[in-house]
């Protein structure tokens, strides 16, 4: 269980918004800071309590909180999507320099054929550090936001 003490409902809502309907920059930092802990298939902190004096519209804090999840899935998706681009780009100046290193080994000279074969192999070096290593990191922060998607909440009132 996640605990989250506040004041007001407005502490929940970043306070340059006069609509309400952003999520306050440091709530939103201290429950996905939950979430990069979190290792088993079973999570422990499925639940936000939210502990205050005064009543709070739940279901608006929820959609707020959804939406702020939604965006940064959103965004790990164009850096995904972004690198892939870069990837098959990569791939294809890759065959091309080796490809064109091959060919040419009949008309120049060695020195001339190393370095195009070099740009052709750090290009696909370069894809392939991409796909398996930066869009794996991505992919992992999207799977660690999955806890805060789904996360029940309940209201406790302090007196």
């Amino acid at each position: 269980m996640i605990k989250l003490l506040i004041k007001n409902e407005s502490d929940l809502y970043n306070p340059y918004d006069p609509s309400q309907m952003k999520i306050n920059e440091g709530v939103y930092r201290y429950l996905k800071s939950y979430c990069s802990a979190l290792e088993a298939p079973e999570h422990i902190n499925d639940t936000l309590q939210i502990i205050t004096e005064n009543p709070i519209d739940m279901d608006r804090f929820q959609r707020v909180l959804q939406d702020a999840v939604k965006k940064d899935i959103a965004e790990f998706d164009r850096q995904i999507a972004r690198n892939n681009k870069r990837v098959l780009w990569e791939i294809i100046i890759g065959v091309i320099f080796t490809a064109l290193g091959i060919m040419l080994t009949v008309y120049l000279d060695k020195l001339l054929l190393t370095v195009i074969s070099l740009f052709g192999s750090m290009a696909i070096r370069d894809a392939i550090t991409i796909e398996t290593t930066i869009n794996h990191d991505i992919k992992c922060l999207k799977n660690q936001m999955d806890p805060i998607k789904n996360i029940k909440m309940e209201i406790v009132q302090q007196k």
